[in-house]
């Protein structure tokens, strides 16, 4: 009899404990961390629909206003969004106004202003690209009035384009590249008008 309590209350720990760690499948918050259904510290795999929510790991559909994920995000994470922000990685598609990412980017990140601390790999349409000049990469097509990146590896699309190092293509008014270690004529030019070019 005591053999099948001990049972009884393992069995039941461990059924909380898978609970614990159990992905919820929808998420709806008004202001966080209170009050939404799903705590902040737990992961979503489905669909959060919130004015401002925050959770850690996120996986599929984000509809609202205001999205924070401070782990990873996976999926579509942007309709009628202001602002998302995610703290680890980016895979998929991000739309909002304000997009900032702390963590990479896989996919196509569009909005008015983007803001990244590390390597974007696709896509990146918006007013203002905006890369940590220090940390943030970029490969592949960036169409923006002001993009910038560390090293470019792909084409920038604008009226100001910068880089510290580029593989690639820049077509705007400013193109700016700061290092130029396959000139053979020194010194060129820092920046053209129009177009510029690196192999």
């Amino acid at each position: 009899m005591k053999l099948l309590k001990t049972l009884s209350v393992l069995t039941a720990c461990s059924a909380l404990a898978v609970s614990a760690h159990a992905q919820a499948f929808f998420q709806a918050s008004l202001w966080a961390p209170e009050p939404q259904l799903v705590p902040a510290t737990e992961d979503v795999s489905g669909i959060r629909l919130q004015i401002y929510g925050e959770n850690r790991n996120v996986s599929g559909l984000d509809i609202g206003l205001a999205h924070s994920t401070t782990g990873d995000f996976t999926g579509l994470g942007g309709l009628w969004t202001l602002f998302n922000h995610v703290g680890g990685t980016t895979t998929g598609v991000q739309w909002g106004v304000i997009n900032y990412t702390e963590g990479e980017v896989v996919g196509w990140q569009s909005g008015w202003i983007n803001v990244n601390n590390a390597k974007v790999k696709g896509l990146q349409t918006g007013l203002v690209n905006w890369h940590d000049l220090a940390t943030s990469d970029f490969s592949g097509l960036q169409l923006g009035l002001i993009n910038t990146a560390k090293h470019v590896h792909g084409v920038q699309l604008g009226f100001i384009n910068y880089a510290e190092t580029l593989k690639g293509l820049q077509l705007g008014l400013w193109n700016q590249v700061n290092s130029r270690d396959w000139d053979q004529f020194q010194p060129l030019p820092k920046v053209f008008p129009f177009i510029n070019i690196g192999f």
